[in-house]
């Protein structure tokens, strides 16, 4: 199966007047999609199935290493 590259993504809340992370994975191009912001510092490369077809993964989404490829499971401050 292919490994995909996905990241945390945020969109601003008017209604909160802050940034909000979404409980999803997404790709650049799942995000660019979405219209999300994606924060390049949590890359994380993920195996095919855990990958939605809009370019996410399910929400709350709790990453497992994959051999190598696991880069980090870092989340940001607030999330």
């Amino acid at each position: 199966m292919a490994i995909y590259t996905v990241y945390r993504a945020k969109t601003y809340d008017i209604t909160q007047d802050e940034f909000r992370f979404s409980s999803r994975y997404w790709t650049i191009e799942g995000a660019e999609r979405a219209n999300l912001i994606i924060d390049r510092a949590t890359a994380l490369d993920i195996d095919e199935a855990d990958l939605m077809p809009e370019g996410c993964t399910d929400r709350n989404f709790e990453p497992d290493p994959i051999g190598d490829f696991h880069t980090t499971s870092v989340r940001p401050q607030g999330a």
